[in-house]
This record gives C-alpha cells, sequence and structure tokens, in this order.
C-alpha cells in the first residue's frame, strides 16, 4: 500500500537523423514568439497551446500527461471489449477482466444495493464495545480489502529491509486521516477553512446516507479527532528524512509502546509474523494509542463507519460516488464534471487486474523494436551519466568510484515484467464493490505473503500502460512501463533531439534519483548505507540546499511558494535527467552537427522538446494541493528551474543577462 515511502517517480528515449527526422515530430504552432525564450521558456514553449486549450470539465488539469492517459484507456477500453466478444474460460484471466468490467458498467444492480455491500461491516462496528475493538476493527478492515481508500487508523505495507536488503518486512506508517495532510488540518486561511468545511460536509453527507442520526454533529466530532491525530502526525517535507523513519520494533515493543493498537491480532490477520518491522512516526502512534481513550468510543465507531462508507464510495450507487467526487475531484482537484463511467471502470480495473490487462494490452501495442531502442537510449544516458561522474570537479576519487558502482549495477526494466502475475486466487463475481475490495484483498494478500522472505526483485508496483516511471533505490533499479513510452516522451521513428528532449530526460531523472538528496543514501545493493566521505557529503548537501532556495523562490498561486525542500528530490530529478541527457544527445549525429529542421537548429529542437513534455494546465484547486502535498513541482517550474542552470540552454537561445530566467554563472546549481 504505502510502500513507496521511498519511492522516486517521475509524476507522474544509433540516430533516426535522415529522410524520417524530416518528419514534423515537434509542432511548432505550440510556440509564443510574443514571448522571449529567456524570459519564460515555458511560455515559449507552450503558450501557443495554453491560449489554445482549455481544462475540459472532466479534468482537474490538461496536457500530454493527461491526452495520453485518455487515449490509453480508450485502448484499454477497447482491449477488454475485444477480450469480451471471446468465448472465454470461466476462471480465466479473460473472464475476470470481462466480469470486472462489466460488474463496474452494471449500474442498475449498483443503484439497487445502495449501501447494502457495506452494511454488515456497519453492523460489526456498531457492535465494538471497547477501544480495543476499534483496532481490531481497523486490521479486519485492512485484512477484508476495505483499506482501498483511507485506511483505518494507519497505513501499512512492505518492503526490502532497508538496512540488510536481504528480506521483506512489514512497515507501519501514520494514516487514517481523511485530508491530504497533516497541513489540511492546521491551515487557518480562508482557504483551509473552507475545505475543512467542506470534508465535513461530506462526512456528515456520508453519515446521512447510510442512515445515522445527528449527522451534522457527528461529522463535527469525526473531523476533530482526525485533528488530534494530525497533531501528531509528521507533514510531507518531514517525512522525506529516511532516517527518521527507520524505527525497528519488535512486536513485544510495539505492544509495549501501542498496547491499545493490538497489532499481534492485526498480524494476525494478515497471517504474518514479522520478527521485526519499522514504524514509521513512533510519535504519531503514540497519539493514537492515547487517543483511543481519550475520545469517546462512540466516536471512534462514527470515524470508522466513514473510513469505511468513504473508501467504499466511489464503488457504491451514485448518492455516494457523487459525495465523493464532490469533496475529492472538485473540491480539492477542481474537476467540475466526472468521467464518463466506462472511463473510470476501466481505469479501477487497469489499477487492480493490472497485469492482465497489460498483458493484452504490450501484445498489441508495443513493439519489440520499440523496446529495442528504449534499451538503447537508456544504454546511451547511463553512458553519459558515467561520465559525468567521472568529470565531476567537486566529489573526491573514493566517492566517485562508489557512485559509479552504484550506477553500473543499476536494474532497466523496460515496457512490461518478465513474469507475469498469477491471479487464480483472485475470485470475481457480479457485485462490483465486492469485486475492489476482492482485488485489494488479494494485493494485500500477496505482499504480506512475502514479508520474511528473499526479496523479490523481477516484481513491478506500476502497471504495463501507467503513463509514468520510477526508480526504487531498494532494488537500484529505474522502471518505464510501456504507458509512457508514446509521443511526445518517445518517438521511434523522431529526430534523436525529440527523444533525447523527451523520453531520455526521464530516463535521466529516474537514474538521478539514485543520487538525489534521498536515493544518495542508498548504496550499490540498495541498503540504507552511506558511501559518501564527509567533505563530499557536504559539497553535495550545499549544492541541494543552493536548489532548494532557488525552487522555494517560484509563487505557484497567489503568495503560495513551491516548497524547495519538499520538491528537492525530484528537482534534483529533472535537473540532472536534462543535463544528462543533453550530454548523451551531443554525442549522436544529430547532436553533433548543425543541421536545421524546420528552421530549428538540434539543441533548440531538444529543448523545446523537454518543455513540450511538461505542457499543461491546472485548475487552481488541483495545484493548490500538488504545492501542499506533492515532491513533484508545478510543471511550468519543472521547465524555468533546470533550464536555467544549464549553460547549453542559454547558448541555444542567447540568453543574455537582464532576460528573466538568467542566473549569473555562479549561481547556477551543478550537481551531476
Amino acid at each position: 500500500m504505502h510502500k513507496t515511502f521511498i519511492l522516486s517517480s517521475l509524476l507522474v528515449f544509433g540516430s533516426a537523423v535522415g529522410a524520417q527526422a524530416q518528419q514534423v515530430f515537434l509542432d511548432q504552432t505550440t510556440i509564443d514568439r510574443a514571448v522571449k525564450p529567456g524570459d519564460d521558456f515555458y511560455a515559449y514553449a507552450n503558450g501557443g497551446w495554453l491560449k489554445a486549450n482549455e481544462i475540459p470539465a472532466t479534468e482537474s488539469s490538461w496536457g500530454n500527461g493527461v491526452i495520453l492517459r485518455n487515449k490509453t484507456r480508450a485502448r484499454l477500453q477497447e482491449l477488454i471489449t475485444s477480450t469480451a466478444a471471446q468465448k472465454n474460460k470461466p476462471g480465466s484471466d479473460a473472464q475476470k477482466l470481462q466480469d470486472f468490467y462489466n460488474s463496474g458498467m452494471n449500474t442498475a444492480a449498483i443503484d439497487k444495493l445502495g449501501f447494502q455491500p457495506v452494511q454488515a461491516d456497519l453492523k460489526r462496528i456498531e457492535a465494538i464495545s471497547t477501544p480495543q475493538g476499534v483496532a481490531t476493527e481497523a486490521a479486519t478492515q485492512l485484512a477484508s480489502g476495505l483499506g482501498m481508500g483511507t485506511a483505518p487508523l494507519f497505513n501499512l505495507g512492505n518492503l526490502a529491509d532497508p538496512m540488510s536488503n536481504d528480506v521483506e518486512i512489514v512497515i507501519m506508517g501514520q494514516g487514517g486521516m481523511g485530508l491530504p495532510s497533516k497541513d489540511y488540518y492546521t491551515d487557518a486561511s480562508a482557504k483551509g477553512v473552507a475545505i475543512r468545511a467542506k470534508y465535513t460536509a461530506y462526512l456528515q453527507q456520508l453519515l446521512e446516507l447510510s442512515g445515522t442520526p445527528k449527522a451534522a454533529d457527528r461529522a463535527a466530532a469525526i473531523l476533530a479527532l482526525e485533528t488530534r491525530l494530525a497533531a501528531g502526525a509528521r507533514t510531507p517535507t518531514e517525512n522525506r528524512n529516511i532516517q527518521k523513519q527507520l524505527n525497528y520494533y519488535t512486536l513485544d515493543k510495539a505492544q509495549q509502546q501501542f498496547p491499545l493498537l493490538g497489532l499481534g491480532a492485526t498480524f494476525q490477520k494478515l497471517k504474518v509474523a514479522p520478527a521485526k518491522f519499522i514504524v514509521g512516526q513512533p510519535e504519531f502512534f503514540d497519539g493514537l494509542n492515547k487517543e483511543l481513550t481519550a475520545t469517546p468510543l462512540a466516536t471512534w465507531k462514527d470515524y470508522l463507519r466513514v473510513r469505511v462508507l468513504s473508501s467504499a464510495a466511489p464503488y457504491l450507487s451514485a448518492p455516494f460516488a457523487e459525495a465523493s467526487f464532490a469533496f475529492y475531484s472538485t473540491a480539492l482537484a477542481g474537476q467540475t464534471q466526472n468521467r464518463p463511467r466506462n472511463e473510470r471502470v476501466v481505469a479501477t480495473t487497469d489499477a487492480k487486474l493490472g497485469e492482465i490487462l497489460g498483458k493484452v494490452y504490450v501484445e498489441k501495442y508495443f513493439t519489440a523494436d520499440a523496446k529495442k531502442r528504449m534499451n538503447e537510449l537508456v544504454q546511451n544516458v547511463v553512458t553519459a551519466f558515467a561520465e559525468r561522474i567521472k568529470s565531476n570537479s567537486w566529489m573526491t576519487a573514493a566517492t566517485k568510484e562508489k557512485a559509479t558502482q552504484k550506477l553500473s549495477t543499476v536494474r532497466r526494466k523496460v515496457a512490461y515484467p518478465d513474469q507475469w502475475r498469477d491471479y487464480s486466487a483472485l475470485q470475481i463475481g457480479p457485485n462490483y464493490f465486492s469485486n475492489v475490495k476482492a482485488a485489494t484483498a488479494f494485493e494485500l494478500r500477496e505482499n504480506m505473503s512475502r514479508v520474511g522472505k528473499p526479496v523479490n526483485r523481477d516484481l513491478w508496483t506500476m502497471t504495463p500502460p501507467t503513463l509514468n516511471a520510477y526508480y526504487n533505490p531498494l532494488n537500484n533499479e529505474i522502471v518505464f512501463p510501456a504507458g509512457i513510452l508514446l509521443p511526445p516522451f518517445f518517438d521511434p521513428l523522431a529526430d534523436d533531439a525529440v527523444n533525447y528532449g523527451g523520453i531520455a530526460t526521464v530516463i535521466g531523472h529516474e537514474i538521478s534519483h539514485g543520487f538525489d538528496d534521498q536515493g544518495s543514501q542508498f548504496d550499490a545493493q540498495g541498503r540504507f548505507s552511506n558511501w559518501w566521505t564527509k567533505e563530499d557529503l557536504a559539497n553535495f548537501q550545499a549544492r541541494g540546499t543552493a536548489l532548494s532556495k532557488q525552487f522555494s523562490q517560484y509563487v505557484a498561486l497567489d503568495t503560495l511558494h513551491v516548497n524547495g525542500k519538499l520538491t528537492l528530490g525530484e528537482n534534483i530529478g529533472d535537473l540532472c535527467g536534462v543535463t544528462v541527457a543533453y550530454q548523451a544527445f551531443k554525442k549522436t549525429p544529430q547532436g553533433q552537427g548543425t543541421q536545421l529542421i524546420d528552421g530549428l537548429t538540434p539543441d533548440q529542437r531538444f529543448f523545446l522538446s523537454y518543455a513540450a513534455i511538461w505542457r499543461q494546465k491546472a485548475r487552481e484547486e488541483s495545484q493548490r494541493t500538488q504545492v501542499l502535498t506533492d515532491p513533484h513541482s508545478p510543471a511550468r517550474f519543472r521547465v524555468v528551474g533546470p533550464l536555467s542552470n544549464l549553460d547549453a540552454f542559454y547558448t541555444a537561445f542567447n540568453i543574455k543577462q537582464g532576460d528573466k530566467m538568467w542566473r549569473p554563472v555562479k549561481d547556477r546549481v551543478v550537481i551531476w
């Protein structure tokens, strides 16, 4: 579930110069030539597109990422439809795919059931008579798959033991709160107060829809409880400190410190017996343990009710689904109209049966030639990164040797897994919510079954159609699902400038996560271990601090600044990604040449391609939520921030002192 606490992701690659390169792979109608490139390169490269496009009512943002996601979902819809047209063997993967999708599309049956699918859960909650019963119920919900939204009380998952990296271990983290982060409970601004009012109204609506009397007072009490839990939680920025998350506990120690949480019973329900496990934020669990007796049992029972109802709401009858949409999609993200039902069900099918759907997706839409080309690009970027380590001016030979060793052992996963997941133990029936719950429980059981066993490094944490990429420091691996290997990120026919400015910068971004402020704390074997000399580490951290200060100066909305500390890892990834990709590009015949295409130099095409992949318009609500909770900077700053530090960009577009993006050479941050 939340094993990604140290997983770095993008959000959210031979030569092709010649006759094929004369095709239009870079659309210049997107350029706004009224903007000086050196004032705002994001607006210059994308201004034409930004003026010509509006955000659809069904979206919280609009840009290449959303457009590609919608294209992929249309393909997945087609694949599901064609699979359903076949005569499938009962119980087969194809039949499960068909049954899951059909159950989600049967709105008549879903609406007729109302909240009946969770009534047994609500009755069980009503019977709770002790504080210990609250913890038992939380474990029951988690094990049964009810933790598909906000899991009650806390989050629980598994990952490779960061210290030894030999076996899978359980990790527990703060959670159980329906708002995006701690700050949402304490924000005294008008917008913060308004969000909490809307959240309370949402909780009230869930209680009313399920027939609970005095819903307004009870919703207010739930918010007050969650606010007290949030007081002991860490902010997203604080949670980036890996050292402070690696708190190892035995069951005896945990039961002594948090006796009311009943962790022994929780592990029994999950069928695990960990010799040790990680508690990410002990102070949160201290507060939670105290709150189990300090808060009236009636309020705890109401809290558990809304956790069930909120998790289930998107998969229940229309009133519940609409209530969930109104808060999480509209109030927090600005989306004014829900996506068509079939698109939502396709997305859920991909999330829950991803490798069944992914297998048929790559069979039809991803070629061996594309994978070969992508692997070539990965190798070229790795080679360039190795050269940059070797020529690094601020790092000693001892640390360079360790960095080179780590880079040389980075595992590479492209497009799809070599071995597909076995879904034979998952039962799919006619009820949509039950199917989602069963698939969630199936995933958790699979994860928990690996606890105490050697780490399986062949597993993927994203489905093949996903438009994203990631670096996992525990496996020291970079992963690029087939879903991101599409234009404008990647086109096997495009000239090198376009592919290197696109997918190669993503490759460089993910490799760089192994050497950012978090990933750099893990060695070549994926162990949490310091491989730096004291002097080199100080130099590296000073460069990170300088980059953090740069980004903290950017204003995203009103007076809301980018959080340079929260976004530091991703900003390092963006800066180093484009830097290394550019160096790799300069090794290609096009990169070494001067041939113009559509009036643009090779370098200009490279930087325009880079700016194009981050093209996006976002609603204010969505961008505010991103700035407060997301480790990625808003799209505009993912372009102007890194490029303002890159000398080659200044040369390519003749950036001069006085231009708004210009920085003195001494202030340009260079890390890798």
